[in-house]
């Protein structure tokens, strides 16, 4: 993939080549893997390597140093700026702490390849077009952006240690944030007011990346190919009704499991 670096910080060039370059190399490992489940006809047409200030005031203005903008991928690859970011979500989660101050560059890779994974060819529709139309819907592509890097480039160990951490922050954060459905994607953060915390900016992530994996351990027998082949039902069934609904209805959920997964209302 082609890559470009920006920075404000001209002392950091280096070390954002080199960290980009590293991360390049999971892309390329993480690309084949996907392979087995989809096709990215259309690519990113590169990525931008961005120290903080870059990423989140020159070139955007959201907080995140991770997203895709005009089919380019924009992302800090330096591992101690992610440290940072993700130790100001522990609220006094000591597993949190714990994962977090080790975190490692597999964990970054993770980000970028949640980004290439919005590409893939089993999605509805052109991501900035979707993100901005069908909103409700945007809690299952987030989830599956962050299942399937996980699977395909984590150990078995360490997908379970992240899983449980972020149980774990949902769990200490649902008091202040609140538990309504993943219809309303990113509420607790900036995208629908101005708490600019990391925290509020990622509880949505975990909790759709949580429902994802569960739907599949607990109602696809561990097959993420059986979800994906469902939402494409969905898709191709004109998309009648939120996909939320759908999932209700396909996999027989009570009202009690679905307001277990965040996918029925009324919290």
């Amino acid at each position: 993939m082609n890559y470009a670096v920006s920075v404000t910080d001209t002392k950091k060039v280096e070390e954002i080549e080199r960290s980009g370059r590293e991360l390049l190399t999971y892309l390329n490992v993480y690309e084949a893997s996907l392979n087995d489940f989809t096709s990215i006809e259309e690519p990113p047409r590169g990525i931008v390597f961005h120290d903080l200030e870059s990423a989140t005031k020159l070139y955007s203005t959201i907080p995140l140093p991770a997203y895709t903008s005009r089919d380019l991928i924009h992302l800090t690859p330096l591992l101690e700026t992610w440290k940072k970011i993700y130790l100001t979500t522990t609220n006094g989660v000591k597993e949190a702490e714990d994962y977090y101050r080790n975190l490692e560059m597999v964990d970054v890779a993770e980000i970028a390849a949640h980004e290439m994974t919005h590409h893939a060819d089993f999605f509805h529709s052109e991501f900035e077009d979707w993100e901005e139309e069908n909103a409700s819907d945007m809690w299952f592509e987030e989830g599956i952006c962050f299942y399937l890097p996980r699977k395909l480039l984590m150990s078995p160990e360490r997908f379970e240690k992240v899983m449980e951490v972020e149980r774990l922050l949902i769990d200490s954060y649902k008091e202040e944030y609140g538990e309504y459905s993943l219809d309303a994607f990113g509420e607790a953060g900036y995208r629908s007011g101005n708490n600019f915390d990391y925290s509020a900016a990622f509880y949505d992530y975990w909790r759709s990346t949580r429902t994802v994996t569960r739907l599949i351990d607990e109602y696809c027998e561990g097959d993420v190919q059986r979800l994906i082949d469902c939402y494409r039902k969905w898709i191709d069934g004109g998309e009648e009704g939120r996909l939320q609904d759908f999932f209700i209805e396909r996999f027989g959920l009570s009202e009690e499991a679905g307001r277990g997964l965040w996918l029925v209302d009324n919290f």
